[in-house]
């Protein structure tokens, strides 16, 4: 098994400076979130529900509501990367 990473970037959520590594492993794309508060870390991926539309999901799930907030933080990061 390959895992990639990329370097990490800093997201604010809440108050608080979010560090951000994105990794693959094979062809899952997932992020790695690391909280100032020492809370513990959290791991996101995209996936596709039955209509076909993308939402962002805790690995494993059961921290969605934060899966829900900062996952479009970072979509938002990359849209701005590329202007």
């Amino acid at each position: 098994m390959v895992i990639d990473e990329i370097k990490p970037f800093t997201i604010e959520f809440k108050g608080q400076s979010l560090t951000v590594s994105e990794h693959y492993i094979g062809e899952e794309r997932i992020f790695r979130i690391l909280f100032e508060d020492k809370r513990k870390p959290l791991t996101l991926a995209v996936g596709i529900n039955s209509q076909k539309q993308k939402f962002w999901t805790s690995i494993p799930q059961g921290r969605q509501e934060e899966a829900g907030e900062i996952g479009p933080l970072i979509a938002w990061y990359y849209k701005e990367k590329k202007k």
